[in-house]
């Protein structure tokens, strides 16, 4: 079984979606691994048990994706995010565990289409939080892809320019999408990240 890690969300059993994702990442099973159909993830459903579709506590997922989607951009307070969905952390802990557990467990039996359904909309979401056209030009994306490339932490990087994990995923898809329309286009970015890459 190949196991599809989604991306800068890490692993999605973790923290969240505040992350850049690789979605070409993908991790083969070591030697002797279990049956992913005998796993049970802690607080997950038994082995030969169906996965539950239906809301956590009263939250559908559309809307836990959506609040995971606002609190990732760090523009209100959490506290209040969470307040204005009548929820508190621990309220808020056992929902998204469980719906990550859902993934999870689905993933480790061969289905990926609930990691899919939680990107695409996780994505929705987030591009109707900003902008979805680049907000930084060609050359200035090429120049924080660079910095990437040669090991800077995300993070750091972004913040010196200036953008949030958030910007970045939007930024990111914004010009990959361009950048897959025209080969020109892809060679010149590419050129001027190898550029910046020699200069240090």
């Amino acid at each position: 079984m190949l196991f599809q890690i989604d991306p800068v969300r890490g692993c999605f059993v973790g923290r969240g979606h505040g992350s850049i994702w690789y979605h070409d990442a993908v991790v083969a099973d070591p030697p002797n691994a279990p049956d992913p159909m005998s796993i049970q993830l802690p607080g997950g459903p038994a082995p030969g048990e169906p996965i539950p579709n239906g809301p956590i506590d009263g939250i559908e997922f559309g809307t836990y994706v959506r609040i995971s989607a606002i609190l990732a951009e760090k523009k209100a307070p959490r506290a209040n995010v969470l307040a204005a969905n009548n929820l508190d952390e621990v309220r808020w802990a056992f929902v998204e565990q469980g719906f990550l557990l859902r993934v999870a467990t689905a993933a480790l039996r061969g289905d990926m289409g609930p990691s899919e359904e939680l990107d695409r909309q996780y994505v929705e979401a987030q591009d109707a939080l900003g902008p979805t056209d680049p907000t930084r030009p060609l050359d200035q994306y090429a120049a924080l892809v660079a910095r990437m490339e040669m090991g800077e932490p995300p993070t750091r990087v972004l913040a010196s320019d200036g953008l949030s994990l958030a910007d970045w995923a939007r930024l990111q898809r914004a010009w990959t999408a361009r950048l897959a329309q025209d080969a020109e286009m892809t060679s010149t970015f590419r050129g001027w990240v190898e550029s910046r890459k020699r200069a240090g």
